[in-house]
């Protein structure tokens, strides 16, 4: 009988790519200087973004912090970002994890994966497989593709190990998210497909047929409450 492989289980935390922006090796608090109003923050954030991206970091870390000390979000889970990636020198995980928790206190999915993989490593916070498993499931059903199918990587996981893993055997619910990774997944995302329908091979051989038509119609109804996440096909077949 086949079994989820620990180095299956490793694929866990990264997800399927997972790109931190830069790192900075002090735990910087908020800039210094006016703050953007409400309405100015978005473009203000996409400035940062970009300025990221073409590798201005300093320019990046200063307009990031300045809106993460105004409460945007999505600023601190980038802010989180900077810190984690070791771009600029070494990681920071304590700055990283700080602000990887505002966010996702907050709702941003991204952070709540990046936290939750942090958990599932015990990296920089005590390891936590309840806490990953939490934090994966906001994200998942955000509609973070990472984040589903670590999820259902969790579940299987639970099936193959116990709790070893931080989940409960759900052999239904690891198919409903395996499910919904394939149907979101782009064609051409051709490596990506195989290793989940790899995965999803497997867990069918655990399965009995009432437990496949169980994932099935969960995989479906997700489907169905998230029309443009599924827009690639239900794939409940």
């Amino acid at each position: 009988m086949k079994r989820f492989t620990q180095e299956k289980l490793s694929r866990l935390g990264a997800g399927f790519a997972s790109a931190l922006i830069a790192t900075v090796v002090l735990f910087a608090a908020p800039a210094i200087g006016e703050t953007p109003s409400a309405p100015d923050q978005d473009a203000v954030l996409t400035e940062a973004i970009a300025l990221a991206e073409e590798g201005e970091l300093d320019a990046a870390h200063a307009l990031f912090a300045q809106l993460a000390g105004a409460g945007n979000a999505e600023a601190m889970y980038h802010l989180g970002a900077i810190h984690h990636s070791g771009a600029r020198g070494s990681e920071n995980l304590p700055a990283a994890v700080y602000w990887y928790e505002k966010a996702a206190e907050a709702g941003v999915p991204e952070a709540q994966l990046a936290l939750g993989s942090l958990y599932f490593k015990g990296k920089g916070v005590p390891k936590d497989l309840a806490k990953a498993l939490e934090l994966f499931a906001a994200a998942a059903e955000a509609g973070l593709l990472a984040a589903q199918y670590n999820l259902a990587m969790m579940h299987a996981a639970g099936l193959a190990h116990s709790k070893e893993y931080g989940a409960e055997e759900d052999k239904p619910r690891a198919y409903k998210w395996f499910t919904v990774v394939l149907a979101r997944l782009d064609a051409e995302d051709s490596g990506e497909r195989a290793v989940v329908e790899e995965s999803l091979t497997f867990l069918k051989e655990e399965m009995t047929a009432e437990e496949i038509a169980e994932g099935k119609a969960m995989a479906k109804a997700w489907l169905s409450a998230h029309p443009v996440a599924g827009a690639a096909g239900e794939g409940t077949e």
